[in-house]
């Protein structure tokens, strides 16, 4: 798509800005290559062609080609925060992160936002690590005490309570109650303490 913004009067001589769309998503990882420069490599990862053995080649290109340090470090960061996008669900992020801090280590965290965006990550899953593993125990103790494994239902719902009330407290309803008083202190709408 092209396109100009006026912004002078008509009748006055052209004032503003003529621009082209161009829809880099749609492109192939050699497409974007064969534009001769480093910067439209920095797309790579919205090309509907991308792999982590492709990024994995333009991550080296951008090496070697790089004309200074700091020319690298901006150019690998707006490659992952093109990787962040992930329009085809590619989900490349996490290599392009190993194969970047492989060639220049500690440079994403010294990079503010990918820094920030890789703390993220790794407390997101940190938090889902511990989800996962609370919402192992409680069901384990629910498989014991009703003699079946809960339903994703009961198990979203103990996962809640112990979100809520904490997971000693979940563990102690598990433990003390049994059979139906459970699956009736289940269905009991949550109360925090």
């Amino acid at each position: 798509m092209t396109g100009k913004r006026r912004i002078a009067w008509p009748g006055r001589p052209f004032s503003g800005v003529h621009f082209r769309v161009d829809a880099v998503y749609q492109r192939t990882i050699g497409e974007l290559r064969a534009r001769g420069s480093l910067l439209w490599l920095v797309f790579t990862p919205l090309a509907r062609d991308a792999t982590a053995a492709a990024l994995q080649q333009v991550v080296a290109e951008i090496d070697a080609g790089a004309a200074s340090a700091e020319e690298r470090a901006e150019l690998y960061t707006a490659l992952l925060v093109m990787a962040a996008i992930d329009p085809w669900g590619h989900t490349l992020w996490k290599e392009l992160v190993t194969m970047v801090e492989d060639k220049e280590e500690g440079l994403l965290r010294r990079t503010p936002i990918i820094g920030e965006m890789i703390i993220e990550a790794e407390q997101r899953g940190e938090r889902r690590g511990e989800q996962r593993a609370i919402a192992e125990l409680l069901g384990r103790l629910f498989a014991r005490r009703i003699g079946r494994q809960p339903t994703a239902e009961e198990e979203r719902t103990i996962v809640e309570r112990a979100r809520a009330m904490s997971p000693g407290e979940v563990e102690d309803a598990l433990l003390d109650l049994e059979g139906e008083a459970l699956a009736r202190w289940l269905a009991e709408p949550i109360r925090s303490s």
